[in-house]
């Protein structure tokens, strides 16, 4: 197992995605926009790094990882079809890209867990 696929490589891949992104964030304060936070462009690299942990360990998880992931955008279109009683996609995306975040995040450590363990 190579180091970027190792538990540590992958805490080192996320520790620099947040440092690049946090960069650019305060480099283009001007032009960044207001309603996007550092989390909501860090889900990508808590899936590829949940996925490369998968590989090295943790793989049983994957799959019932991205199903709860599918409920949750399940869960959020029927919550907003029944409480607003129409379905806006902006307000759908910005709902269901937040929870995403928190859910890969959990997901991310349990397969660290899993993988170290």
């Amino acid at each position: 197992m190579g180091f970027w696929a190792s538990p540590a490589g992958q805490l080192v891949i996320l520790l620099v995605g947040w440092l690049v992104i946090t960069g650019v964030r305060r480099l283009s304060r001007r032009r960044w926009p207001v309603a996007l936070l550092t989390w909501d462009l860090m889900t990508p690299l808590l899936m590829i790094c949940s996925l490369l942990l998968g590989l090295s360990g943790a793989g049983n998880i994957l799959p019932w990882l991205v199903m709860g992931w599918m409920l949750i955008g399940i869960g959020v279109a029927l919550a907003q079809a029944i409480h607003n009683h129409e379905l806006l996609y902006p307000q759908f995306m910005k709902t269901f890209w937040r929870l995403s975040d928190l859910y890969w995040l959990v997901g991310f450590v349990s397969c660290f867990l899993l993988t170290i363990s």
